[in-house]
């Protein structure tokens, strides 16, 4: 058996070539945005002499800027094409991320983050996409997820190589890890190159048909989207439930360093845990997901998972520390089941749900969801952990739980799980 084979195995992913190959652009992409991610701010602080609150500003600026260019991403995909942007924007992440080597002053850093974000952020509706693409139902969802694996498994191995230049501490080093960067987004467009996508299916001909024959007011591109109130409204639910993430990440280690007697090198031993979980269970978190009208279960288990880790952060407070390492290892055990269910469930209704010939705009709307969420939940979650401690905890799973049902209840009902797809326009308004 060939390791690409080996790997479908292992993981689970379907054996379509497509998919396999594209299998290798997560890896080259993960491995290379791993590998620099904690390098960054180092880099232009110690090395070029770069103040951290100007680096950190400039971060902020490309981010902004990553989230106002996801939708027009989604509008040149639905016009251009998937793949040609998922070649856009990862040639742009390259030249963003070579251009960390010469960068020496504020403005030129904000352009080279910004492009260096470009396959990440306003890139993510194009790859999405184009996974919609090269696989249908169950299998699209696996490959989602196996990008997700990749990704947290390339933040790990990138995060070990990053611990080795940063020992070395040499200028030569941090610069060949850019190039390594660089470099690998090149190869993931070589690799995609050499996918081709099948041809639009009878579906997607009717939708297209459906969308010359209806009234003009009624194919208006964005318009149209945000006229599907239940899509929009899942996307808008979506930020809330992308709060498990941000609990994990955020609240969990400043709750077990501020509130707990656990020794902080227990945090490390928790994202350990999630880490290993998501790589290795995120793909058979999506077995089952056809399509939207499935995700019931899945937004269920992550409600459930997310309550009894609550349950198990809040007790942790008021043990000693044996006891509280134990109970936050098994917090975190749920709290991942709870977080794979929830980005199964995510995959499912934003692709499912989406009209193809839209696909683009319809992603971006979601995406642009995930780039509100990434922004505003630190400070909504260490506020509340902060300032409320218990009270935030039960506010908190309030807000993630409660969207997790309310979603799927709403994917389920969707028309689109009903109506023909000639119908939609008129089932949707």
């Amino acid at each position: 058996m060939n390791v690409s084979g080996l790997l479908g195995r292992l993981v689970g992913l379907p054996d379509i070539p497509a998919v396999r190959r594209w299998a290798w652009v997560a890896v080259a992409d993960s491995l290379g945005t791993g590998l620099i991610t904690p390098l960054v701010i180092i880099y232009f602080t110690q090395q070029i002499g770069m103040k951290a609150v100007t680096v950190g500003l400039a971060m902020s600026i490309a981010g902004i800027g990553s989230a106002v260019l996801v939708p027009f991403g989604g509008v040149f995909v639905d016009r251009f094409g998937a793949k040609p942007l998922v070649i856009t924007a990862f040639a742009l992440a390259g030249i963003g991320t070579t251009g960390y080597m010469f960068a020496r002053n504020f403005g030129v850093l904000v352009l080279t983050v910004l492009l260096a974000n470009m396959a990440d952020a306003s890139g993510r509706p194009a790859k999405h996409s184009f996974m919609a693409q090269i696989a249908d139902g169950e299998a699209r969802n696996r490959l989602l997820a196996f990008n997700r694996s990749v990704r947290n498994a390339g933040y790990g191995v990138g995060g070990l190589l990053a611990a080795i230049v940063l020992g070395l501490g040499s200028h030569v080093w941090y610069v060949l890890a850019f190039g390594l960067d660089a470099l690998s987004f090149f190869v993931a467009i070589a690799l995609v190159l050499g996918i081709t996508p099948p041809p639009l299916g009878a579906t997607a001909r009717q939708d297209a048909e459906a969308a010359e024959a209806a009234p003009a007011k009624s194919r208006g591109g964005y318009a149209e989207v945000l006229s599907d109130w239940r899509y929009t409204l899942l996307s808008a639910l979506n930020v809330l439930v992308l709060l498990e993430a941000t609990i994990f990440t955020v609240g969990v280690p400043l709750w077990v360093v501020q509130h707990t007697d656990a020794p902080k090198a227990v945090v490390g031993v928790l994202f350990t845990v999630n880490t290993v979980m998501i790589v290795l269970l995120q793909v058979r978190a999506t077995k089952g997901l056809e399509g939207p009208a499935d995700v019931r279960p899945s937004y269920q288990r992550a409600a459930l998972g997310m309550t009894i880790a609550v349950a198990g952060y809040l007790l942790a407070q008021y043990v000693g520390a044996v006891l509280a390492v134990v109970l936050l290892v098994l917090a975190v055990v749920l709290h991942s089941v709870g977080e794979l269910s929830a980005s199964a469930s995510e995959w499912t209704v934003s692709i499912g749900l989406a009209r193809e010939r839209l696909r683009g705009r319809y992603l971006a709307v979601f995406a642009l969801g995930d780039s509100i969420g990434k922004a505003a939940g630190p400070v909504v979650v260490t506020f509340l952990l902060s300032r409320a401690t218990s009270a935030g905890w039960l506010v908190l799973l309030a807000l993630v739980a409660g969207s997790c049902l309310i979603s799927a209840e709403l994917a389920v009902r969707h028309p689109r799980n009903r109506a023909p797809e000639g119908a939609l326009t008129e089932a949707t308004a």
